[in-house]
């Protein structure tokens, strides 16, 4: 059932009321229209044509991609999630007790959950009441990942779901009935590495004016009230690195070909049959990413533009962070660092 909950609690969005918990609605719908063009625009080269094709991330991130990915992040060579788990084991009362009492906690990718639900029952031992926001792109997987916290799951912590993008959510932050609340946005999984360096600082920056920061950042009388929780890899043991990305069950591989299953859907006819095409997933020294590419077998006619036979497509790329570069992401965001956790050797932190 959907009903207009704007005057009832403030969110201003469409709210869909299931026997659980509740999932808002705060697509903007032209934004999801929009990517047909941006595919379009991305393997044809650009605005000039010039550029070197690739296919938006943003594919990889419907209903049956959501699901491999969370079968990969069970894999054994996939040490980010264990290494996350490791740090939030470790150290979730420590973090806890540095989000504000009556917190909005807004997680941003929130997957399947094991990893934040670490966190919430943190939270709820200290007492004071939270919410938490899950934002993802797909509602059927925002339900099925609820329905691990229904209510009753924590006595402090009341759990809700959001519908929409990374875009649309910076902007639900930044609605006036959202603007005076204290909040916490997370970004686990290195969620973050899959911007370049760039966008990355300035993604966290936007965030932090989202969060009623000051344009310096999380500075003295912000820090306490509303915070950014970012998981960072900084591991760069290159063939570690390869093997999470490239399993030998092949489950990465399934992962990165649904793009083109998607891609169908979103144009609304099968422009790649997937049997033609593989992956190849590479280690970018000078970088420090990994990167994953889709390859056609043969030369692939799309609208007018050919996609070369043996041509590598980025789809996807995993920044690692050592010290230095976690320094050089906090001041090109305009953060202050006022807390840091890492997992025993050092690899993985917050």
């Amino acid at each position: 059932m959907l009903k207009d909950n704007s005057d009832q609690d403030g969110r201003g969005a469409d709210v869909i009321d299931g026997a659980h918990c509740d999932i808002i609605d705060i697509r903007d719908h032209t934004e999801v229209n929009s990517l047909p063009q941006t595919l379009r625009h991305s393997l044809k080269g650009g605005s000039s044509g010039d550029d070197e094709p690739t296919f938006p991330s943003l594919l990889l991130w419907d209903r049956q991609g959501l699901r491999l990915f969370e079968k990969v992040t069970y894999c054994e060579e996939y040490y980010l999630t264990r290494s996350e788990i490791e740090v939030l084991e470790a150290n979730s009362g420590k973090i806890a007790e540095r989000i504000a009492p009556n917190s909005m906690v807004v997680e941003m990718g929130s997957g399947n959950l094991r990893k934040i639900k670490i966190l919430l029952q943190a939270l709820d031992n200290l007492g004071p009441s939270f919410d938490y926001y899950a934002l993802d792109l797909s509602e059927p997987e925002l339900w099925r990942s609820l329905d691990q916290v229904t209510p009753g799951t924590f006595k402090h912590v009341e759990c809700h779901g959001l519908l929409g993008t990374f875009d649309d959510g910076q902007r639900w932050l930044q609605r006036a009935e959202n603007v005076h609340r204290p909040k916490c946005v997370v970004s686990l999984g290195s969620t973050i590495g899959s911007f370049s360096r760039n966008n990355a600082a300035n993604f966290l920056c936007d965030l932090g004016r989202s969060l009623n920061c000051k344009a310096s950042g999380l500075e003295a009388g912000h820090a306490e009230a509303s915070s950014l929780l970012v998981g960072l890899d900084g591991c760069t043991d290159a063939q570690r690195v390869f093997l999470a990305y490239n399993d030998p069950d092949g489950l990465n591989t399934a992962f990165i070909l649904n793009a083109l299953d998607h891609a169908n859907v979103v144009l609304g006819y099968i422009a790649f049959d997937r049997s033609a095409w593989t992956v190849r997933g590479e280690w970018n020294n000078a970088k420090g990413s990994h990167d994953q590419y889709l390859v056609p077998q043969k030369d692939v006619e799309f609208e007018g533009a050919i996609l070369k036979a043996s041509s590598k497509i980025a789809i996807v790329s995993s920044m690692k962070y050592d010290f230095k570069q976690k320094n050089q992401l906090w001041e090109g965001a305009k953060c202050m660092e006022i807390g840091r956790w890492s997992n025993q050797d050092g690899s993985y932190g917050k």
